[in-house]
């Protein structure tokens, strides 16, 4: 009996994994190192034809100085869209690509990421910690060295893979559907059919709405549901419609942060770079945001992200459904002004987070001097580096983090203010009115609510700086009163109502 108990006991240390229980694989505290061997004409073959669509094995050591774990046969491919043609390339490791169900430090995949395109590499860091003060679901990140065949590769974020294991830590659940949406998910209805959607970008492997769980199913009708919804008329039923089948406080703080920090590359802006979760245990959408490097003043395209109006953040010209939608919403436009009014007093104001900056600054210092992949793509030198902290670098990066911080900070707290205080009354009730259909392009309905019906009602309609473009009064009755709206600018308006005290504040879009 002893002799068979030895042999299972062996059997079982021959079948576990040879690495340790460390935890630190995401310590944003210190900068650990990720060692990666493999054949060198699998990695000229990787490098040299770009390839982002299948794994190549090779082994695994990680060494956070003071456990060093080797894993081997594991997966290694580049990542990234237009990261791809960067010198500096991203890549993705996957622990169960060759072997089934394996996980390492529980994860299952892990994300580098070159921030090629920032010059002080701490963005998509410095957003994640926002992200999750802002009490949103939690992404773990922290900085790596990696070494590839030995040689230093540079300074990378190490970013939580959005997986199974990640909605199950998050959610307690991950039997739903999550789709990985990136440019031009714009969330426009396209008709009652699923194929519209799966198609949207003409290629058979890529889909700007991506399953990436569930996938042998391909089952896309619940997200049809969710952009039937967010495309009908708000009236009286539309926000009620709406948060049966969307967590509408998710995505009104995600908007918040978007805004707070800059991200432009995202769905109000870019339709871009977002997931959502159908989550089972509600019944309901789950939105999160990625891929958040283009943030805290880093722009290509020309815009001042750090005065760009606070709800007037999406592309004038496109629709944005998720976003004009919501907005046109008085209590969901008042949750994201709130949301947006907390964030920024609390969270990004530089009194709270400049030591959180100058500590992740100070933190990667010696990677990031040793890393001299960095400087291929703009040719970022170390002074770049340092004042990519606090002043200009080049077109791409006009505002230093800290800067754009303290801009940002004044501009929508100036932007928010208005809003909130935007009443002759304080403290008056609010006055309940509907106004559909919203976007509008001719004629707008406004129907205010019964308890006011004979009363004598003042109205105006102002642009978002604040000019007033109409204004008016009249009788209340059952009948809405009509706004000619056609020879407005495309943009969002605020609409005020005044009546006995009360007073209703709106937004709609022109387009």
């Amino acid at each position: 009996m002893k002799k068979r108990a030895l042999y299972i006991f062996l059997l079982h240390c021959l079948a576990a994994p040879l690495f340790s229980q460390s935890t630190s694989l995401f310590d944003d505290t210190r900068v650990s190192a990720i060692y990666i061997q493999l054949p060198a004409d699998s990695l000229d073959k990787m490098i040299g034809e770009l390839v982002n669509d299948y794994y190549l094995p090779a082994q695994f050591v990680f060494d956070d100085g003071l456990v060093r774990d080797t894993v081997n046969n594991i997966g290694l491919r580049l990542r990234g869209n237009t990261s791809l043609l960067a010198q500096k390339k991203s890549f993705k490791i996957s622990f169960n690509e060759f072997e089934s169900g394996r996980k390492y430090q529980g994860v299952r995949k892990l994300n580098l990421r070159g921030s090629h395109n920032d010059p002080t590499m701490i963005r998509e860091k410095l957003f994640y910690d926002v992200w999750a003060k802002a009490g949103m679901p939690v992404r773990r990140v922290a900085f790596v060295k990696l070494y590839l065949n030995g040689i230093y590769r540079g300074l990378y974020s190490n970013a939580e893979e959005i997986d199974k294991e990640w909605l199950d830590d998050v959610y307690g659940d991950n039997d739903g559907n999550l789709y990985k949406c990136t440019w031009p998910a714009d969330l426009v209805y396209k008709g009652p059919g699923q194929q519209p959607y799966k198609a949207i970008l003409n290629n058979p492997e890529t889909r700007a709405y991506d399953l990436t769980t569930n996938e042998t199913e391909d089952d896309y009708t619940r997200l049809v549901e969710l952009i039937t919804a967010l495309n009908q008329p708000v009236d009286a039923a539309f926000a009620g419609n709406i948060e049966q089948i969307l967590n509408v406080s998710s995505v009104l703080k995600a908007f918040a942060i978007d805004v707070a920090t800059g991200n432009w590359d995202d769905y109000f802006y870019n339709k871009n770079n977002y997931y959502l979760y159908d989550n089972p245990a509600t019944g309901r959408f789950e939105f999160f945001t990625f891929d958040t490097d283009n943030t805290f003043g880093i722009d290509w395209l020309g815009v001042d992200w750090t005065k760009r109006h606070c709800l007037a953040w999406q592309h004038s010209s496109e629709p944005r459904p998720l976003a004009a939608k919501l907005l046109a919403v008085p209590a969901f436009q008042d949750q994201y002004i709130r949301y947006l009014d907390t964030i920024t007093r609390f969270i990004v104001h530089p009194d709270s987070i400049f030591s959180r900056i100058n500590l992740l600054h100070q933190l990667i210092i010696p990677a990031a001097a040793e890393d001299t992949y960095r400087t291929l793509d703009y040719g970022y030198t170390m002074t770049d580096f340092h004042q990519g902290f606090t002043q200009t670098v080049d077109s791409h990066s006009p505002y230093g983090i800290k800067p754009f911080l303290e801009i940002r900070h004044d501009s929508t707290m100036a932007q928010i203010g208005r809003i909130l205080s935007n009443s002759d009354t304080p403290g008056a009730p609010a006055l309940p009115f509907t106004i559909y259909p919203n976007p509008a392009s001719g004629w707008l309905f406004i129907q205010a609510g019964a308890e006011v019906f004979s009363e004598i009602t003042d109205g105006e309609v102002c642009d978002m700086t604040g000019r007033i473009l109409a204004r008016w009064e009249w009788e209340v009755t059952e009948a809405p009163i009509q706004l000619d709206v056609k020879d407005f600018p495309q943009g969002f308006y605020r609409l005020r109502l005044r009546c006995k005290g009360k007073e209703g504040i709106g937004i709609f879009l022109k387009r």
